[in-house]
């Protein structure tokens, strides 16, 4: 079975953050090397979405299937950035992260890949206390093409909309547990502490 694609958005304004996170160090690299990271050791290709202005960030050692699309407008938050980064891989499922999730891992990101092209679904997600989250995600990129240019036709503009109206699989901690015991895969830098 083909491994799947990897999307991972590094567009994002880190308003919150004040300065551009996605570079921010972390453990002696950059910020988003860790879940490009596992998306190199997961996915054939990778696409790396970024601002419209945005200087291409330097890309970690054996990156060399990894490439940059660019959003259309700058700022028009994650749904956007997903349909740039369809409409650029080359494969039938795309496993989508963001560039502030350095908790992920290669072995959940697989997991999800192997469930969803299993079932033949059209997305597959993971749950916790606080429900299925839209991130990670692994999509079948035909379906959600179509689904992501709906919905920003129609002025939507949340990444949840998307993965929610794919009827996903959804995957509860005693599925996921499997591959990120602790639940690596939540963390998320917001703050500048949220790096510690």
């Amino acid at each position: 079975m083909s491994r799947p694609s990897g999307i991972l958005l590094a567009g994002g304004a880190s308003r919150r953050f004040g300065r551009p996170k996605v570079v921010e160090p972390l453990d002696g690299a950059p910020l988003f090397h860790r879940p490009l990271r596992a998306l190199l050791d997961s996915c054939d290709d990778i696409v790396i979405v970024i601002a419209p202005d945005a200087t291409e960030p330097a890309l970690p050692n054996r990156a060399d299937r990894v490439s940059f699309a660019r959003d259309a407008v700058a700022y028009e938050g994650p749904l956007a950035g997903t349909l740039v980064g369809l409409e650029h891989v080359h494969g039938d499922y795309a496993v989508l992260v963001a560039a502030d999730m350095p908790g992920l891992r290669s072995q959940l990101l697989a997991l999800m890949a192997e469930r969803v092209t299993r079932a033949g679904g059209n997305a597959v997600l993971l749950r916790d206390v606080a429900g299925p989250r839209p991130l990670p995600a692994v999509l079948s990129v035909a379906a959600a093409l179509a689904h992501a240019r709906t919905l920003l036709d129609s002025g939507e503009r949340r990444l949840r909309a998307l993965v929610e109206g794919l009827e996903p699989i959804v995957l509860p901690e005693e599925v996921w547990s499997r591959a990120d015991e602790e639940g690596a895969w939540r963390r998320d830098v917001d703050l500048p502490s949220d790096l510690g």
